[in-house]
């Protein structure tokens, strides 16, 4: 399967299931649309909504598997399917993938793919940048917002880990910004609260970017700092959390 496919939703269809049968709802803000050199594949078509093109590719059971049985996949409201699935893959065409994290980009993918899952019955999506499997009714609940103009769907495209060494660890963040979150806090902070900290966090940096410079802020409650570091390659910024005074 191509890696420049973000995201593949998973559904229980025929296998002579071709694009050219996919019907969206008439709320659908897209057109299927199959350009001449594309109709000979029909496992290939083109959607354009908001002037914006996306590529579906229809991808077979063996190729879903595969997805499915990634180290390391996290399955967020959902259960590794007991029956083989097929699927349907969804990325930015050629001419926007450059600019594949703009934030009008995102929000028209992940509408297609709301739209897309609805019409072939979706039962999940895996979100290939941050291997998260997630059932599709959470999916489309956590996208709503955002796609009407709201917060970036931190927990539906990033997802979030703990090191070894008691750290935790953003991976997809990287799709958006080009970099990824290891944060670290006191003994005494509970994971949840470290766990919202990295989510607003990461919100910020897919929202406006990566972390350029080495710098010391405010956190989120009196008396705390953030300490924010990013290594050499910019690839990765280090947060370490202190704190003084009661939370």
């Amino acid at each position: 399967m191509q890696s420049d496919l973000p995201l593949l939703i998973l559904a229980d269809m025929p296998q002579d299931f071709a694009l050219t049968e996919l019907t969206l709802s008439k709320e659908a803000p897209a057109v299927i649309d199959l350009a001449p050199a594309q109709i000979q594949n029909l496992d290939r078509v083109s959607a354009i909504t908001s002037g914006m093109t996306f590529d579906l590719v229809r991808c077979s059971s063996d190729e879903v598997a595969e997805n499915l049985a990634v180290p390391g996949l996290q399955h967020i409201f959902c259960e590794p399917p007991q029956k083989p699935l097929s699927g349907i893959a969804i990325a930015p065409a050629e001419h926007i993938s450059a600019a594949k994290s703009d934030g009008t980009i995102n929000r028209a993918l992940l509408d297609l793919a709301r739209h897309v899952g609805h019409a072939i019955k979706a039962s999940s999506i895996i979100w290939r940048p941050a291997q998260l499997h997630i059932g599709f009714d959470y999916f489309v609940g956590a996208i709503d917002h955002y796609i009407a103009g709201g917060p970036f769907p931190v927990l539906a495209q990033i997802a979030i880990s703990e090191t070894p060494d008691g750290k935790m660890q953003t991976s997809g963040l990287s799709y958006f910004a080009g970099q990824e979150i290891c944060i670290s806090a006191p003994a005494d902070y509970a994971a949840n609260d470290v766990a919202k900290r990295l989510v607003r966090i990461a919100h910020e940096i897919a929202t406006n970017g990566k972390v350029e410079e080495e710098t010391v802020i405010n956190g989120f409650t009196a008396g705390e700092r953030l300490s924010i570091v990013p290594d050499e390659s910019g690839q990765i910024v280090e947060i370490a959390i202190t704190a003084h005074g009661p939370r």
